[in-house]
This record gives structure tokens, C-alpha cells and sequence, in this order.
């Protein structure tokens, strides 16, 4: 089963003074000092392993003691839904947190208890939403143009774009952002599930979900109901990511989240969504069908393009490249560079400023438009 269209925890980070939980002595690796030596025996370099991370079938928590500013050490455990194996679609929660707390303890590196556990503080969130789209026209490689266009030209956007056959996606900014400028540069992620599960996490589709869903669902008499589900399809199984680095990340949106029980006891209902919502409005602007584009002349169309390809490549709004371009054209001639100016403002202030134009009037096509805007994929 796949739940869609609902805001689930897909991964997280805890930290917790190393002073608070007891570290196997035992262990071969974790915060044990390893020893470089050369060929004639000569240590050459010692020093204390610090981190761990071991996977399974492609699950493993994450394990990293660090000590900031001279203060006492602090152990980070990093752990993801899947290690919820089978119900890595779930999303993490109250009702499946022992899992996880399983796994931490299988993997001995450390003795702590359920409760040491939900007291422990939360960074780095990664919420996720799973969407399939319905459309006929539709498939996340069109979804990912689209929103590739409508992305705001400014330096304070970094999008990538991934198009190959095995990746496709897009993101905004980096995960591992500035963690104070959170409104301006949170993580987004689109991406095809169901093809990055299938070749980048191969080995964990095949060792937990494979089986499950591809497997023939038939009733009582036998009769087959589903060869297969349905929604897990390469190229119309969308996921959605956003990150919330911090304490002071959940509340600029209003909730109070500083413990791994308050992030569990969160109710992500439709009005979390905004956490999804606010970084979209950031980086794109909203889909229109520009009618000035089919008035303009095709002098007037191509500076207007000129204008649009100069923001892009210098990450500038469409207004500001206007500078750039005038004097490209007229670098020594005042007044021209002026007049020149002048009629760029004109030509991209026909409509709506900095809107990409998108060329398709079938039924099909509006349909999809409808629904990746219903869904909230762009503004």
C-alpha cells in the first residue's frame, strides 16, 4: 500500500550528550582508536573512530559522536523509514517508532532506553508527500519542466535538474542549507519514486519491497483484482521532500517541535501543508497561459527572450536583466542604451512579469495543468 497525497516524516536526525547513553565497550569499530602503521611497523597516525554506519539489505542507522566550541561531546543518530523495511511507505510515527528503536538496538553500538529516545532532540526533518499523477498528458518528466521554467531567476535559488532515464528530477536549493536563512532557502525536491527506488535503491526494493508490490491480488473466488499496485509506476509516482533544519525551522510554521515525541505527536493534517507550500511560493511563480507572447512581434519576441535567457544565466529577476541587456546592445551610446531600456521594460511589462509560456491547448494537457495545481506541485 502506498498512502498518497498525505505529509509523512521520512527521515531525521537526534542528538543526545554522549554522557547520557552507554557505549558498547565491545565493539570493533564505533569510538574505537584505529592505528595507521607503515611497513616497518612505525605508527604513522591514531585516531578515534568516530562514525558508523553499517546497512542491511540497504538499511543501517547512521552514527556520529562530534564535540562543538569545546563543549562536551554529543552522539547524532540519523535513521530513515526505511528502516521500517515493508512499511517504508508508511512514513515514521508513533505506531511504527519501535521498529526503528529495534534496529538501533540490533545494531549495538549503544545501550539507551525507548524513553531516553523520545527525549532525544530533533534536527534536519525531511517530511515527504506521495502523489500519483492521474492525467492522461501528464508524467513527472512534463512536471519537471514545467516547473524547471517556472523557477525565478535570483541568486538566492539554486535549482538543479535531473532528465536522465534512470533520474529524473528537480531541487532547490541544498538540504544541507544555511540554517538560519530556512524562509528564503529551505530544501524542495521533486523527484519519480518509483524509478529512483528501482535503480538508485535497488538493493533495498528488492530485499523489502519488491515482492510486496508486485504481487497478484485476487478475492475469495480467486478472481485476480490487481497484478500489481497500481500507483507504483515509473513514470507517474511523484515524491515530494522538504526540510526542516531546526527548532527555530517548526516555528516560523507555528508548531513547537524540539524532542523526537513532539515531532511523533505532530498532527499532519492539510493545514502542515504549508510547509510544503511556503518554499514553492519562494521559488516558482504561478503557471499562466501568456496571451502577449502571441501579440508580440518578432523583434519584440526575441528581445523579449533575450531578456528571459540573460536572467536565467545570471540568476537575476527578468527586471533586472534589462541592464545587462541595453547595454550589451548599445555599450557607449547613452541615449540608445535609454530608449533601449525604456522598450524592454515595455515588452516584459505586457502581461505578467517573468512567467514562462507553455504552448499546448488540448483538453488532455489543461486537465493536467488542473491537477498539478490542485496539488500544490506549483503555485
Amino acid at each position: 500500500m502506498i498512502p498518497l497525497n498525505k505529509p509523512k516524516i521520512d527521515s531525521l536526525r537526534i542528538r543526545i550528550p554522549l554522557s547520557e547513553v552507554k557505549i558498547n565497550p565491545e565493539h570493533r569499530e564505533f569510538l574505537r582508536t584505529i592505528t595507521t602503521v607503515n611497513n616497518f611497523g612505525e605508527i604513522l597516525e591514531e585516531k578515534v573512530n568516530v562514525q558508523y554506519f553499517k546497512e542491511v539489505d540497504g538499511v543501517g542507522a547512521k552514527y556520529l559522536v562530534k564535540s562543538e566550541f569545546g563543549n562536551p561531546p554529543v552522539l547524532y543518530i540519523g535513521f530513515s523509514s526505511k528502516l521500517l523495511k515493508k512499511s517504508y511507505f508508511q512514513g515514521i510515527n508513533k505506531r511504527n517508532m519501535y521498529l526503528i528503536y529495534d534496529i538501533i538496538k540490533s545494531e549495538n553500538l549503544i545501550e539507551i532506553s525507548k524513553e531516553q529516545l523520545l527525549l532525544a532532540e530533533v534536527i534536519d526533518v525531511d517530511f515527504c508527500i506521495d502523489y500519483f499523477i492521474n492525467s492522461e498528458e501528464g508524467s513527472v518528466k512534463q512536471l519537471i519542466d514545467i516547473c524547471y521554467d517556472l523557477t525565478k531567476s535570483s541568486k538566492d535559488i539554486d535549482v538543479k535538474r535531473w532528465k536522465q532515464p534512470i533520474n529524473r528530477g528537480i531541487q532547490w536549493n541544498r538540504r544541507e542549507g544555511n540554517k538560519r536563512a530556512f524562509k528564503k532557502k529551505q530544501f524542495l525536491k521533486y523527484y519519480a519514486k518509483a524509478l529512483e527506488l528501482t535503480n538508485n535503491s535497488k538493493v533495498f526494493y528488492e530485499a523489502h519491497l519488491k515482492d510486496e508490490l508486485n504481487e497478484t491480488l485476487v478475492d475469495i473466488n480467486g478472481n485476480v483484482i490487481s497484478e500489481r499496485n497500481k500507483y507504483f509506476n515509473l513514470e507517474r509516482l511523484v515524491r515530494v521532500e522538504t526540510t526542516i533544519r531546526n527548532r527555530m525551522h517548526f516555528k516560523s510554521y507555528g508548531y513547537n517541535v524540539r524532542i523526537l515525541n513532539d515531532l511523533l505527536s505532530l498532527d499532519l493534517d492539510i493545514s502542515f501543508l504549508q510547509i510544503f507550500k511556503r518554499p514553492i511560493g519562494v521559488y516558482m511563480t504561478g503557471y499562466n497561459e501568456i496571451q502577449h507572447m502571441k501579440e508580440m512581434t518578432v523583434g519584440e519576441k526575441i528581445k523579449y527572450q533575450l531578456c528571459l535567457t540573460t536572467s536565467k544565466l545570471n540568476k537575476l529577476s527578468i527586471e533586472d536583466s534589462i541592464i545587462i541587456v541595453s547595454h550589451t546592445i548599445y555599450p557607449k551610446d547613452i541615449r540608445k542604451k535609454r530608449d533601449m531600456k525604456n522598450q524592454l521594460y515595455s515588452i516584459i511589462s505586457m502581461v505578467e512579469v517573468g512567467k514562462k509560456t507553455h504552448k499546448h491547448n488540448t483538453e488532455h494537457w489543461n486537465e493536467f495543468i488542473e491537477e498539478i495545481q490542485a496539488k500544490t506541485f506549483i503555485p
